[in-house]
């Protein structure tokens, strides 16, 4: 092995990140990753690919995943169920980004950079340009090194570190080796950030992607245990497919494991037996690779263990049996997404009632996954929730580019962004949310990435914002949900509950509002009761009867209600106490204004299209207007609309169909209307409505 001078590395590394960043097409008023960000990136993908000098000695022995000691062996156990995200967790299992280098006499050789496959052992690197383009490489002992360099890479575990603790979970922090923790705790103690909820899991780690290879949890039986389901990692990852094992030997949480390939980023589960996934998990378990294995002696033992290959419906029956035992979904996956084909880079819930989407932008409609993400969307819009109810679904905005405009082509948007506000994490009370620039007093800096995230609070009500630049993921495919795995709390107080929001027109006019839920914990059910308060006035409170099967039934006296020139506005929650003293509200973020909110009569502003699309209106000038009033629209070629002008009774005074070709201005005669404000709906094809108002003097 030859020793590269430091000043040599560097030099080679610039040059190797110059060349990356025209391969990316970077301009040079876009900020460039670090070079050490940009390799962590390349040692780190998404997908790992596979090596034919590997796949060349494929093993004929079958792949044994299972074999481990400490799996759990037998059948799943019955009377299970997988709870939401939105659901309560006492931890989030993360790892500490490593940096790896090959290992000289019993010291790391910082000057050159390695990639793990084992524990202690890997392929490190002659130079820089040699790790970029995988030409040169030797196979020996390394050692890994806990990232300090406090890059905005590291900041952004860092920041989640801390994030999970304000959301009152501990921090489960993956360290290769125990005398590491001292190196992260005093990282986090110099960016003030100390570390007080937390534990250690100490296992050798290949990536970071810790969604991806993590278990997926679930509560069995009378006492609500907690186990874990653990399906087969890519091939190519030995050490991270066996973190679940060091979690349940070193946590006590028990792992059943699968043959089935599958990662965490691709399971949406609404916590009542549905499953959603993509096809991505079709061409997983098409192939005959499993996982890699190494006799521990040379580098030539190193192959790829023999998997069965699985038919498309046999995956997907195993998937029903285990997860989706209501219903199992299968969705086409997104063509240009960084590879993965996951579900979590565009769809979300924040309950069992409602999805909440990354929605491109109109103007995106020649691009190859909109059309496939729009046909998603209606799918999942057309899917039967538990309580029989179609569910509802909330559009949140799109990120833009790093000077806040629009992406150009698709092709730009793969090769260097794919951006997404959908990719978070709950933490209780907390949402970790990636943004894309530099966070200044717990805000993004610049003002769109700011607008957007003020504008996505409203589909997560009463949730505490912890925005976390991500930017140096740009390209990569993934961001903080794909770096976290949500461990469910103990002792779970579960509350399902068919709720009541948006406009409810004439419906409890002269009837109360039904307030139905089942409510279950280990030690039975306390109490239960419905608070709410009318046009944001006093709080009432209406206790729940308890009924069979672990159902409670009260009501919303709305039928007393006197109701306001257009609408009046109801909030409320349910909360309940469990037998050995656990209370919980429903939605979680009560205590923090967190409601379900509905109307009595109509709010033209309760369904509003996607903020995306929403931005392309502007205001209407002058406003007031006792003569021609403007407005400035932005859309893409063709968007159609339908335009009606409501006055304050609800009546639609004027009614037009619009085409809008670019960048127009949409013009009212307001002298034809009477004095008084009046609701201006831009309703689009597919049912989503802009509202923009004006007064007429």
């Amino acid at each position: 092995m030859k020793t590269i001078r430091i000043a040599i590395f560097a030099a080679a590394m610039l040059v190797c990140g110059a060349m990356q960043a025209q391969k990316n097409g970077k301009t040079a008023q876009e900020p460039l990753r670090t070079v050490r960000e940009e390799l962590m990136l390349q040692r780190n993908p998404r997908v790992p690919a596979i090596n034919p000098k590997w796949a060349e000695r494929m093993s004929a022995t079958p792949d044994t995943k299972g074999a481990a000691k400490g799996s759990t062996s037998g059948s799943l156990p019955a009377n299970r169920w997988f709870p939401g995200e939105w659901e309560e967790v006492q931890a989030i299992c993360v790892t500490w980004p490593y940096d790896c280098h090959p290992l000289v006499d019993g010291a790391a050789l910082t000057s050159q950079y390695a990639e793990p496959y084992f524990s202690g052992v890997g392929y490190y690197y002659r130079t820089a340009n040699d790790y970029m383009n995988d030409n040169s490489y030797d196979f020996g002992p390394i050692v890994g090194v806990p990232d300090t360099s406090g890059t905005s890479f590291m900041l952004v575990f860092a920041n989640l570190i801390n994030a999970i603790q304000q959301g009152n979970a501990e921090a489960w922090v993956n360290v290769w080796q125990y005398s590491d923790t001292l190196i992260i705790k005093r990282v986090m103690t110099r960016l003030g950030m100390p570390m007080t909820r937390y534990r250690w899991i100490q296992s050798y780690g290949n990536s970071f992607w810790y969604r991806d290879c993590g278990p997926i949890c679930f509560y069995y039986g009378d006492q609500d245990s907690v186990g874990m389901l653990d399906f087969m990692y890519y091939p190519g990852r030995a050490l991270d497919d066996s973190l679940p094992y060091a979690i349940e030997a070193q946590m006590g949480i028990p792992n059943w494991e699968t043959t089935i390939e599958w990662e965490g980023g691709n399971c949406l589960v609404d916590g009542t037996g549905m499953c959603i996934s993509s096809n991505a998990i079709y061409s997983n378990n098409s192939d005959s690779y499993g996982q890699m294995t190494w006799d521990g002696s040379n580098e030539s033992s190193i192959r790829y263990t023999t998997k069965r290959s699985i038919s498309n419906a046999a995956v997907r029956d195993s998937l029903k049996r285990m997860i989706g035992t209501r219903a199992t979904y299968v969705l086409p996956q997104f063509r240009y997404d960084g590879g993965t084909g996951h579900i979590d880079l565009y769809a979300d819930m924040w309950d069992e009632n409602e999805f909440v989407f990354s929605k491109f932008p109109e103007r995106y409609s020649s691009w190859t996954d909109y059309k496939t993400a729009a046909k998603n969307i209606d799918s999942m819009c057309s899917y039967t929730s538990v309580f029989g109810n179609k569910y509802k679904k909330h559009y949140i905005p799109f990120p833009r580019t790093n000077n806040g405009g629009y992406f150009t082509t698709q092709a730009s948007y793969n090769d260097n962004y794919t951006r997404t506000y959908s990719n978070h994490t709950f933490v209780n009370n907390v949402i970790v949310q990636p943004c894309f620039s530099n966070v200044v007093n717990g805000e993004p800096s610049s003002q769109w990435d700011k607008r957007r995230i003020d504008t996505l609070k409203a589909a997560y009500p009463g949730y505490t914002i912890y925005p976390i630049n991500v930017a140096s993921f740009d390209g990569s495919g993934g961001a903080i949900h794909c770096i976290t795995k949500q461990i469910p709390a103990e002792n779970p107080v579960r509350i399902l509950h068919p709720s009541i929001t948006g406009n409810t027109e004439n419906a409890y006019y002269n009837t109360d509002a039904p307030i139905t839920a089942t409510i279950t914990n280990r030690s039975g059910i306390q109490s239960a009761k419905v608070v709410y308060r009318v046009d944001g006035g006093t709080w009432n409170e209406v206790a729940l009867t308890a009924g069979s099967d672990n159902s409670y039934s009260g009501s919303i006296p709305t039928s007393g209600i006197t109701v306001g020139e257009q609408y009046t506005t109801i909030e409320y929650y349910i909360s309940a106490t469990s037998n050995n003293g656990k209370t919980i509200t429903k939605p979680m973020t009560a205590g923090q204004g967190g409601y379900y909110t509905f109307y009595l009569g109509h709010n033209d502003e309760a369904a509003i299209a996607a903020p995306e699309e929403a931005e392309a209106f502007g205001e209407f000038y002058p406003n007031p207007s006792n003569g021609l009033a403007h407005v400035r629209i932005a859309m893409a070629e063709g968007s159609r609309y339908t335009v009606q002008v409501v006055d304050m009774a609800g009546q639609t005074v004027h009614q037009s169909q619009l085409t809008v070709s670019g960048d127009i201005v949409y013009t009212i005669d307001t002298q034809k209307l009477h004095k008084g404000v009046y609701s201006v709906v831009f309703t689009a094809n597919d049912g989503t409505r802009t509202v923009r108002r004006i007064v007429v003097q």
